[in-house]
């Protein structure tokens, strides 16, 4: 067996500088300058030609898919080996240490959206395959790198890349975008938007969060004039901060950011906000709603489930809107093997009095642990850690393994530090950095071998 460990550190630096750049393009899905060639806008096509700009300089064929996504690939014969990462990030919200957009270095930690999700470990993957290719350990099999642009909305890249793009299945595959030791099942989704015509006065609008699939930190809510509200806003900055003008009265509730799969690390501010208007203007509908929006495992309309293998349901309300008439509360509920989602989502339009419109849902993944690419992931980070007795892990996040045939989520948060993925200060340290390079280059070329048995 090659030496990985001794060879990753001869691309520890190349990859430090070129994740950088990497994190320095904001690859955010931007509307307003999508078009046919940029179907997710500007930043995250930038994104995507920087990363196929890295495998060109290194001899990787590149193939440019619509602008969905670019494949980078190497060998002419032998079976697929698969690797599939993003290059577009969820918003920024709140406020960080160093710009987000910076790629700042301190400490032995690279700084930026996109660090660890996914931009970190995907550019670690990529080093991963040049080393192999500089060292002669790509033989006997093909290996294909895919960069996608849209996995924070719901992965119509990838699915562009295997329905349109000619992608191929292959015979062993792995996301970057989760945990090590390796990922053997990850929860069901179930997405829509929660929707009802309703007076709110003195309430004339509401604005909050970024994404569906990350716990709304911010959310502005424009009244009418009410000077005493005001009042009551300077004593609770804490939670609010008072943005009001001459006509109207503005407030900006405050929570805390947290990923859409683990709603209860963060803090809603539209509960927050819900709760303490509702107090205050004694509004009963809105106090039943900061319920609602507070209860990260759906206690607050019986639909808490706890499932075998997959644990307990758990639902996050991303994305908040109203324009004076119609609420409408984004929903990212992710479900075990043995629930029934279809019920919960039947209990909460009953007690939040709202009517749900789906836009998607994709069932759990569940792979066996004494498959040939479960066992041999597995292999590859017990020799490159010494952590030998670390087992198959089942998670609420999901990945492009339930895109992508034959394909699991491998790395790269250890120990389930999730590097503040989806929050403020988002990070990665560069030691795990060069580790992913070692555990990704064991990796790809075990599965090529257990790949030509």
């Amino acid at each position: 067996m090659p030496n990985f460990r001794k060879l990753s550190k001869l691309y520890e630096k190349q990859a430090i500088i070129a994740l950088q750049q990497f994190i320095r393009i904001d690859s955010t899905y931007d509307a307003q300058s999508v078009d046919e060639k940029k179907p997710y806008g500007k930043g995250v096509a930038k994104a995507l030609a920087y990363f196929a700009k890295l495998g060109r300089e290194m001899g990787f064929k590149i193939r440019d898919v619509d602008g969905h996504a670019v494949e980078l690939s190497y060998g002419e014969e032998g079976p697929l080996i698969g690797v599939y990462g993003h290059a577009d990030v969820v918003p920024v919200s709140g406020t960080w240490t160093y710009p987000p957009f910076s790629g700042t270095y301190k400490d032995g930690v690279i700084y930026g959206r996109g660090a660890i999700d996914d931009k970190g470990p995907l550019t670690a993957a990529l080093y991963a395959a040049k080393l192999l290719k500089d060292n002669h350990l790509l033989s006997g099999y093909r290996l294909k790198i895919v960069a996608g642009g849209d996995e924070e909305r719901g992965s119509s890249c990838l699915k562009y890349y295997f329905e349109k793009g000619n992608g191929e299945a292959p015979k062993f595959g792995f996301t970057p975008d989760a945990d090590f030791p390796v990922v053997m099942a990850e929860k069901g989704n179930y997405n829509g938007t929660l929707v009802r015509v309703v007076n709110l006065d003195p309430i004339v609008a509401m604005d909050g969060g970024t994404v569906r699939n990350a716990v709304c930190s911010s959310l502005l809510v424009t009244l009418q004039k009410d000077k005493r509200l005001e009042k009551w806003a300077k004593e609770h900055q804490d939670i609010v901060e008072d943005l009001s003008n001459e006509v109207l009265t503005m407030l900006r509730f405050i929570g805390k950011p947290a990923h859409g799969s683990e709603p209860q690390k963060g803090k809603n501010a539209a509960a927050i906000a819900f709760k303490a208007l509702g107090e205050f203007y004694q509004n009963k509908y809105l106090e039943s709603l900061a319920n609602i929006l507070s209860s990260g495992y759906g206690e607050a309309f019986n639909g808490n489930f706890n499932s075998k293998v997959l644990g307990p349901n758990t639902f996050n309300f991303g994305v908040i809107k109203y324009d004076g008439r119609a609420l409408k509360i984004s929903l990212d509920f992710r479900y075990g093997e043995e629930a029934k989602p279809q019920e919960s989502v039947k209990s909460l339009e009953l007690v939040s009095k709202m009517t749900f419109v789906k836009d998607g849902s994709v069932k759990p993944l569940l792979y066996p642990a004494n498959g040939p690419l479960i066992k041999t992931l597995l292999k590859a980070y017990r020799h490159q850690t010494h952590r030998y007795f670390e087992k198959p892990l089942a998670i609420g996040g999901g990945t492009y393994a339930k895109e992508a045939p034959n394909t699991v989520a491998f790395g790269a948060c250890f120990d389930g530090k999730d590097g503040n993925m989806h929050g403020i200060d988002e990070f990665i340290e560069t030691n795990e950095l060069r580790k992913d390079i070692a555990i990704y280059a064991e990796a790809i070329y075990r599965l090529g071998k257990e790949a030509q048995k």
